[in-house]
């Protein structure tokens, strides 16, 4: 592939990512949660329980931005803070049952959209979507570990 060609398959790509993202944020389903909130109650569901600052890392904000983000689960129900039983000063946030509850409606609303779309791609094509997004997934990660 020529440089041209690929500054314009960058730029297409690029186009296409963001347009992506706009139509999934539009036309999704209204969730009640920010993307910031729905990532940390999936985190919590995988995890069990996390510190702030831990939260605050893995998603890219401030300790203050993700206090609030808490908060507002917290006021919510869906998560509850937590102290450690071996060192007091240490404050877990954890999922509630109603998080989980929360979380399994919107990931089962989410399985019934994307089960729509990749029966409009056809089976070939939406395997090798996920094939391609699978393997930019692992390249990105192994980039950010080197």
């Amino acid at each position: 592939m020529n440089s041209s060609d690929n500054m314009e398959n960058v730029s297409r790509l690029d186009t296409i990512l963001e347009r992506l993202v706009r139509i999934m944020k539009t036309r999704s389903e209204p969730i009640g949660l920010t993307t910031t909130q729905f990532f940390v109650l999936r985190y919590l569901d995988f995890t069990q329980q996390a510190k702030s600052s831990d939260l605050a890392r893995i998603a890219g904000l401030s300790p203050g931005a993700i206090t609030q983000v808490c908060d507002e689960l917290v006021r919510l129900g869906f998560v509850e803070r937590v102290r450690s039983k071996e060192d007091r000063r240490v404050v877990f946030v954890e999922l509630t049952e109603a998080g989980r509850s929360k979380l399994k409606a919107i990931l089962s609303q989410r399985a019934i959209r994307l089960g729509q779309l990749m029966d409009k791609l056809g089976a070939e094509d939406a395997n090798r979507l996920i094939e391609l997004l699978e393997r930019l997934v692992g390249i990105l990660n192994a980039e950010s570990k080197s």
